[in-house]
């Protein structure tokens, strides 16, 4: 039997068991800060393909979720595989189950991005039952924080991206099936204001409110919107003040900003910088401080031509991968934004992630395994990469 036929018949019979891992998977609440949660959800992964990635090292984390990463064996370059174990909804959000209708699977981290980890270890384990796992250089990150910025698993990243021929991420699929080639850079940000308090029964009319102050500079930040193209800016967040009696001493927000290209996010903090320099209401100041940050992923020679091999994969499975910039961003920003051939969107088709009716079709989890397996396999035999 040829080895894509090898591939297509274990995913084939392993089938309706990776729909269950997924939602062994997403009966698990994964939080960001639910460490035990995160944690049990990497065992659960590791143990399934630790066989296939036996090089296995943890970096710990006291608060959050161990981040961890696996390999193969030794070799000076690897495809790199990235997903994130973390999700959105907390411990006492109502939304932690998972319920079946026909070809959705409704359920937290369906899309974002559990169903990716099924896709990964899934391809991982088809392509040990065809043999020739062993023979492509394979790293797989998994990381707990994506959620938040990625402010600590950044620098594994940043720091292995030295080793990577190429990065598929294990995202969830556009709605048509997408391949995302480019990505949006993001910060998230912290405005401070900081007024003078006192009760309001003392003293006149002028005050030196914080809230105030936060309310016109929030006008004036959302103004930003298109300041450059492809720049947005979101107020989210808002909080200040004691009481309504009380004249307000200290306000914040938190923003995100987003740009497509990346000389625009220095043009774009030194707007916001410029205007919060300028006295609010009655003389307040304002600080902004930078949380976290991804650089944009920009759509380069090097993404296209993988983006080609794949389109070529897909047709001979029969499927069809239409491109996709997503304004949103991903771990695979850190790579693509250095120049490695990166592809994100190979979780499964999936829509309305963070909210509590995320879902993915389930007939595009096996499509989605099927295209990275095979993938794998003829990207690594037309680039000579593989250990013969």
């Amino acid at each position: 039997m040829r080895t894509r036929e090898k591939i297509l018949t274990f995913l084939e019979s392993h089938s309706r068991e990776q729909v269950g891992f997924l939602i062994e998977l997403c009966r698990v609440n994964s939080h960001t800060h639910n460490k035990p949660g995160v944690d049990r959800v990497a065992s659960l992964v590791v143990e399934r393909i630790e066989p296939v990635l036996p090089d296995h090292r943890i970096f710990p984390e006291a608060d959050m979720g161990d981040h961890h990463r696996l390999r193969n064996r030794e070799a000076d370059r690897y495809i790199y595989l990235i997903g994130h174990l973390d999700t959105v909804f907390p411990l006492d959000h109502p939304f932690q189950d998972c319920s079946r209708r026909g070809d959705v699977l409704i359920g937290p981290g369906t899309a974002d991005m559990k169903g990716g980890l099924a896709v990964i270890a899934y391809a991982l384990l088809a392509l040990e039952a065809a043999g020739i796992a062993n023979r492509i250089p394979l790293t797989l990150i998994l990381n707990s924080d994506e959620e938040v910025g990625s402010v600590r698993s950044r620098r594994i990243f940043t720091r292995e991206r030295r080793r990577a021929s190429a990065c598929l991420s294990g995202e969830c699929a556009g709605p048509g099936g997408e391949i995302v080639v480019s990505r949006n850079g993001k910060l998230g940000g912290r405005l401070e204001c900081l007024g003078l308090d006192r009760h309001v029964g003392t003293g006149g009319a002028a005050k030196r409110s914080a809230v105030l102050d936060l309310a016109h500079r929030i006008i004036d930040l959302e103004s930003l919107n298109g300041f450059r193209p492809g720049v947005t800016v979101n107020v989210g967040r808002i909080e200040g003040g004691l009481g309504p009696s009380t004249v307000p001493a200290a306000a914040c927000a938190w923003l995100d900003l987003r740009w497509e290209r990346e000389g625009h996010r220095r043009a774009l903090l030194r707007e916001i910088r410029r205007r919060i320099s300028v006295p609010g209401p009655g003389g307040g100041t304002a600080d902004f401080e930078v949380l976290n940050s991804r650089p944009s992923m920009p759509e380069t020679p090097e993404n296209a031509s993988l983006f080609r091999i794949l389109q070529r994969t897909a047709g001979r499975l029969g499927q069809s991968i239409p491109k996709e910039h997503r304004r949103g961003t991903s771990d695979a920003n850190f790579f693509g934004s250095a120049g490695i051939p990166t592809l994100d969107g190979f979780g499964p088709v999936g829509e309305k992630d963070h909210t509590p009716h995320e879902f993915i079709k389930i007939s595009s989890l096996r499509e989605r395994t099927r295209l990275l397996a095979v993938f794998l396999w003829e990207y690594v035999r037309s680039q000579r990469i593989m250990s013969l």
